[in-house]
C-alpha cells in the first residue's frame, strides 16, 4: 500500500506539472479515450473509475467546463448520454499518457528485469479480475 501511495503521489504530481490535470482527470480521460469515438455511459464510467457516482457526477462538470469532455445525447437511450474526448480533451489526454507512460518506465519499469515486469503484470491483472466480480 506504501508503494501504491507513493507512486500515486508522484504520478499526480507529474500530471499537474506537465498537463495541468491530476489523477482522477487522468483516470476519466483515459477510460473514455479506450471507449472509442462513441463514448461512454455515465454509468459505465462509474464502474471504471473509482469515485462515488456524486464525485464522478461532480468531475465530469468540472471536466466539462474545461471542455476536456462533453455530454452527448446516447442514440440508443435518449433518457441518457454518453461521455466523449473533445479536440482538447484529446489534446490533453495525449500528453498526459506519454508522461504516464515515462513515469512507469522510470518509477517502476527500471526497477524490474522483464520477467519480472511479466510477473507484476500477471498478478494484478488476476487481483483486479478478481476483484472487479468477486463472486
Amino acid at each position: 500500500m506504501e508503494a501504491n501511495a507513493i507512486l500515486l503521489a508522484r504520478f499526480d504530481e507529474d500530471f499537474r506539472e506537465q498537463a495541468g490535470i491530476d489523477n482522477r482527470t487522468y483516470d476519466a480521460l483515459l477510460h473514455v479515450f479506450e471507449a472509442g469515438p462513441s463514448g461512454i455511459r455515465m454509468t459505465d464510467l462509474a464502474h471504471e473509475v473509482v469515485l462515488t457516482k456524486a464525485g464522478l457526477t461532480s468531475l465530469i462538470d468540472r471536466l466539462e467546463e474545461r471542455s476536456l469532455l462533453q455530454r452527448v445525447p446516447d442514440p440508443a437511450d435518449r433518457r441518457s448520454f454518453r461521455i466523449t474526448l473533445t479536440e482538447e480533451g484529446t489534446r490533453v489526454f495525449g500528453a498526459a499518457a506519454r508522461i504516464h507512460v515515462a513515469g512507469i518506465r522510470d518509477r517502476v519499469g527500471r526497477h524490474l528485469s522483464d520477467e519480472e515486469a511479466q510477473t507484476v503484470i500477471e498478478v494484478f491483472e488476476r487481483i483486479k479480475a478478481a476483484n472487479l466480480d468477486p463472486s
